[in-house]
């Protein structure tokens, strides 16, 4: 093994939100210490990384410990920036690289009221409500920690009836709820099942603040009214506690392999990990193992295919593969058998990432495709849609262009901190200038923001953008151009069931004791377009409804 110089280095890499900086110690033998000098990431997200990684580190005094799943990311950024600190020490990092493998989790077969799949918002609400009711739990994620997609969300709900704040009217959503259809959705929804959910949100959202300790509070009053009890992280952890302090197991690392049944009843599961397979006995069986949304480009462009030519940045939880689907498939479930990206905000490329708290605002920007032409409205009746837009247009490219005097100064400062690159962003004194540096078409481009600029004059838009939006660009201290992907937080789709939550078979008869829950079964409370604040709401207070159902 390679020495290193006796003192403390520090050493600097990309992480989830922005660069980590790690400083190590050595005594010229040995790894001593190694510590966290600087993060952005987002509060609670990473902290089992950085909980785990510096300690398994200094111990194994190796930088080949695996990663923490649902905490990649920053796993790696923890990792790469402790390889530059080795380099800075004189190291070679091939000596300091042996393999540590993860602490095995026990697979021993055992038997519980309730087993459910999947540690994300729904599978833990599940978990939780149950063990309230002194039910016997046991909960297998596939990840080292529990939470899923929701640990990175910022914990919206979109409820009616809390007591926590003042929140919407049942008729009222759901009625902004048809009118935000009729701007482009291509698939209809079940506002029924919609209603009973939302009628039933606000008694969830507070029975969710009651047994994790936390309040709820107002964060968007329009369009309609959401509420947070905090962010996806933190609720997290409390219903992880919550559900361990009331006698619950939540077995990491473990997936579910296949759902055990004897006609409409199921006795269990069998799941496994590395330690092997085994065997749950269960009275309620709740598949909750969330989207498609890693992996399955084909399912999605079976639906979509203009996005065989995009590129998709999944903001989702990398473990969302799907695993519920081929389970249930073959216990006899059916499925609606079309999938959609559930859209996020649109993402840029790194180091300007985007996550719910620093998401800019594009709505006097021009967004153009490959051919520098656009496309669609850049404001349109609500945000997420226009995501929605790049998925049907199908271009391998998008831009967003800004005009420097008038666009947002502070994010403008963030723009200009920035070294150019036409994968991230470039800056130019003329549009001309602007397609060469984008490799656009440069008379394209500048017919495009011609056809723009009489827009912003008349007043008329091709695309339908409202005057309001509509403000001409002044150039004279140039343009900025980001490439820009559309985001997704999920999938639209997955198994059919019914109000019960009951998972429905192929002859149309149901599973008496099979629930699936989540994401994995969100066509009919969604067309295909994502409405925020919408899935968390409703995901938990499937959780609450079904919890409520089940006795010893």
């Amino acid at each position: 093994m390679s020495k290193l110089t006796a003192g403390t280095f520090e050493g600097t890499a990309p992480g989830h939100n922005g660069d980590i900086t790690v400083a190590l110690t050595t005594d010229g033998e040995r790894i001593t210490d190694l510590k966290l000098v600087k993060e952005q990431e987002t509060p609670h997200v990473g902290d089992n990384a950085f909980k785990w990684l510096p300690k398994a580190i200094v111990k194994n005094q190796s930088v080949g410990v695996d990663a923490v799943s649902g905490a990649s990311f920053t796993s790696r950024g923890i990792i790469n920036a402790t390889k530059k600190a080795l380099e800075a020490a004189g190291g070679k990092v091939e000596d300091w690289d042996k393999h540590v493998p993860k602490p095995l989790v026990a697979a021993k077969d055992q038997t519980a009221d309730v087993v459910i799949a999947g540690g994300g918002l729904t599978g833990l609400a599940s978990a939780a409500f149950a063990a309230e009711k002194g039910l016997k739990v046991i909960v297998i994620e596939k990840n080292d920690q529990v939470g899923g997609s929701f640990r990175y969300a910022a914990g919206a709900f979109a409820t009616c009836g809390s007591s926590q704040a003042e929140d919407n009217q049942v008729d009222d959503l759901v009625a902004w709820v048809k009118e935000l259809n009729r701007h482009g959705a291509k698939k209809e929804m079940n506002y029924d099942f919609l209603h009973y959910l939302e009628e039933n949100s606000g008694k969830a959202f507070d029975d969710l603040c009651q047994i994790t300790g936390l309040k709820g509070q107002k964060i968007q009053d329009a369009p309609y009214k959401v509420l947070t009890p905090g962010p996806g992280a933190l609720v997290t952890e409390r219903l992880e506690a919550y559900i361990k302090d009331h006698g619950g197991l939540i077995l990491p690392d473990t997936v579910i392999t296949k759902v055990l049944t004897d006609g409409s009843h199921a006795a269990g599961i069998m799941a496994k990990n590395a330690s092997g397979s085994f065997k749950i006995t269960a009275k309620y069986v709740i598949i909750a193992t969330g989207g498609a949304s890693a992996g399955h480009r084909d399912w999605l462009e079976k639906e979509t295919p203009a996005l065989a030519n995009v590129h998709v940045f999944n903001e989702a939880n990398p473990a969302n593969t799907g695993d519920g689907y081929g389970i249930l498939k073959e216990a006899g479930a059916d499925f609606y058998g079309h999938e959609y990206y559930k859209n996020a905000f649109l993402d840029f490329g790194w180091p300007l990432r985007i996550y719910y708290a620093n998401v800019p605002d594009y709505s006097k920007a021009i967004l153009v495709n490959a051919d520098a032409k656009r496309f669609t409205n850049e404001a349109p009746f609500f945000v997420l849609n226009l995501t929605t837009a790049l998925y049907y247009e199908g271009s391998p490219r998008y831009y967003l262009i800004y005009d420097a005097k008038t666009m947002d100064q502070d994010f403008r400062k963030k723009l200009d901190s920035q070294q150019e690159d036409p994968k991230v962003v470039v800056h130019a004194q003329t549009i001309e200038e602007l397609a060469k540096k984008l490799s656009l078409d440069p008379e394209a481009l500048a017919q495009t923001f011609a056809d723009y600029q009489k827009a912003c004059e008349t007043g008329q838009d091709e695309f339908g953008k409202d005057q309001a939006h509509l403000e001409k660009f002044d150039g004279s201290e140039g343009y900025y151009g980001l490439y820009v992907m559309p985001g997704c937080w999920g999938t639209i789709g997955g198994v059919k069931i019914n109000q019960e939550f009951q998972v429905e078979k192929t002859d149309g008869s149901y599973f008496d004791n099979l629930f699936a829950l989540g994401e994995m079964s969100t066509s009919e409370l969604f067309s295909d377009f994502y409405i925020a604040g919408f899935s968390l709401a409703n995901y938990f207070t499937e959780a609450k409804l079904l919890a409520e159902k089940l006795d010893k």
